[in-house]
């Protein structure tokens, strides 16, 4: 629970790979791997795009209000300014496994690498972001330690950052060696779990 993610679908079209939500969120995560950071400039045709391409150009304006919450925060004013990359595929081996998935931004600072997964799920005080904090948590952690085993750099911090029309929520993934710990735990008792039900050992 909270490291499998749906198979890819190599059938999707290029655009829809990788990011698995509601076809608004989709749209959202399209238009902020291509829009720029710092100005926002061209928002609006990106958006209308995205939309039309994820079949919702009846909520284009949901799209656009939802990515312009993302500009102001923290994280995208950070990747701005530095080097970062984005709706990056990452595969490693964690342990015995494979983890593999999109880091929607990975962001360069001085205290090492920041992954940022930008969210669409409506939230509602903060208990609710402590709620989907823990839900994510795993998630989080997967990307981290992907992150740590394909570059061999450390991952300073795991943001998640819930988009809303009135305004981002960013919110830290706390304690995150305690949770890349965990993954790694995790995926060695699946290592031990394939053997013993492996009819050939």
């Amino acid at each position: 629970p909270g490291l499998a993610k749906r198979e890819r679908d190599l059938e999707l079209p290029p655009w829809n790979k990788g990011r698995y939500g509601t076809a608004i969120g989709r749209a959202v995560h399209g238009v902020l791997q291509v829009v720029d950071l710092a100005t926002g400039e061209g928002l609006a045709d990106i958006a209308r795009a995205q939309a039309t391409a994820e079949g919702v150009s009846d909520r284009l304006d949901v799209v656009e209000r939802l990515v312009r919450s993302a500009l102001p925060t923290r994280v995208a004013a950070t990747a701005a300014t530095s080097r970062h990359w984005r709706e990056l595929w990452v595969a490693a081996p964690v342990g015995a496994h494979l983890v593999e998935g999109y880091v929607a931004l990975l962001v360069r600072t001085d205290e090492g690498l920041v992954v940022v997964d930008w969210k669409t799920d409506h939230v509602d005080g903060d208990d609710d972001v402590a709620d989907k904090l823990a839900r994510y948590r795993l998630q989080g952690a997967s990307y981290a330690a992907a992150v740590e085993e394909a570059t061999g750099e450390r991952v300073a911090r795991v943001v998640f950052a819930f988009l809303a029309e009135d305004g981002a929520i960013e919110a830290e993934l706390a304690d995150l060696d305690g949770a890349t710990a965990e993954v790694r735990t995790r995926t060695a008792e699946l290592a031990v779990l394939s053997a013993a039900t492996d009819p050939d050992t």
